[in-house]
């Protein structure tokens, strides 16, 4: 479907430049610009340039939205991981955390169970983006 023919007539003229006069066949016509002689097959190429272009920006956007929400999840995971190596952190500048094997096994099994939980949680996401790319362009394309 193309949406070129949606472009005013307006934005698809060129800037004005100085008038080139054209002689015309007939002597009683007056003389015409190069930009009114050429007006209509600038308007028949800008017509045509879109239709050619605007599938491959749609393309663009829609891979552009995947790549972004991929980037959003990587965040979120990067977060997650941060926050659990911080609370490690924490633990191993507590003195009587360290002097108590017990305490200090349970704070890295959070930390390895928050991680573990983020990670799955990512694949699960990561495994939907395919699907919804491929929904994406099926919009784009229809």
């Amino acid at each position: 479907m193309s949406t070129a023919s949606n472009v005013a007539i307006e934005q698809a003229e060129p800037a004005p430049v100085a008038p080139v006069t054209v002689s015309s066949a007939s002597s009683g016509s007056p003389p015409m610009s190069v930009v009114e002689v050429s007006m209509p097959v600038y308007v028949w190429w800008c017509h045509h340039w879109l239709d050619a272009t605007h599938p491959s920006i749609r393309l663009h956007q829609a891979w552009s939205a995947s790549l972004m929400e991929a980037a959003q999840l990587e965040a979120e995971f990067l977060s997650v991981c941060f926050k659990a190596s911080s609370d490690v952190v924490r633990c191993l500048s507590d003195p009587r955390a360290l002097q108590n094997p017990a305490v200090l096994g349970q704070y890295y099994q959070d930390a390895a169970k928050k991680v573990a939980d983020a990670h799955g949680e990512r694949l699960g996401r990561v495994s939907q983006l395919p699907k919804e790319f491929r929904q994406r362009l099926w919009e784009e394309i229809c």
